[in-house]
């Protein structure tokens, strides 16, 4: 009687331990990826680093056109920048309010001082801290840094941009 109550509780603690390790793993693997596919991953990450450097290089040159290869062209696109009042709503505004702010400065420079990106499916966020240097028209300079926060949307083999949200930091005086 002994043997038989033995087996059986090794039985349910076999059981209990592949449960465990079932919901384990399907709550840290992405939703529809094998094991072997979280190299893709990487892979991706480096795409949406990737296009967030160049998001940033079209800034920096105030290009409308690397503008319009970098963001999906969605009703849902939003913009919200250091120096915005309003949440800027679809692509149309989202583009209009860039070609305002590019006619704004003569000169903007963007470092990106700290950047952090994840992907999940054919969604993924960069966020980080931006050094911003913006020279107006009539000569005066801003500098400041941002938290910066860009969500992208995979669309076919791209990566692009659907929201930009950056927030002024504001430190106490040294």
């Amino acid at each position: 009687m002994r043997q038989p109550k033995k087996l059986i509780m090794a039985t349910m603690s076999l059981a209990m331990v592949a449960a465990m390790s079932t919901v384990m793993l399907t709550t840290m693997l992405p939703i529809g990826r094998a094991v072997g596919q979280l190299k893709s991953q990487d892979g991706d990450v480096q795409r949406v680093e990737a296009a967030t450097k160049d998001f940033i290089a079209a800034i920096s040159t105030r290009d409308i056109e690397a503008m319009d290869k970098l963001w999906a062209h969605e009703a849902y696109a939003t913009f919200m920048g250091p120096l915005s009042t309003i949440i800027v709503v679809g692509w149309d505004g989202v583009r209009k309010a860039w070609e305002m702010r590019f006619g704004q400065f003569d000169r903007v420079t963007i470092s990106l001082e700290e950047s952090h990106v994840h992907v999940n499916g054919n969604v993924a966020w960069a966020v980080g801290v931006e050094r911003v240097q913006l020279l107006r028209k009539d000569g005066q300079t801003l500098s400041f840094d941002t938290f910066a926060t860009n969500v992208f949307e995979q669309h076919g083999d791209r990566w692009l941009v659907v929201s930009h949200q950056a927030t002024p930091i504001f430190r106490e005086p040294k």
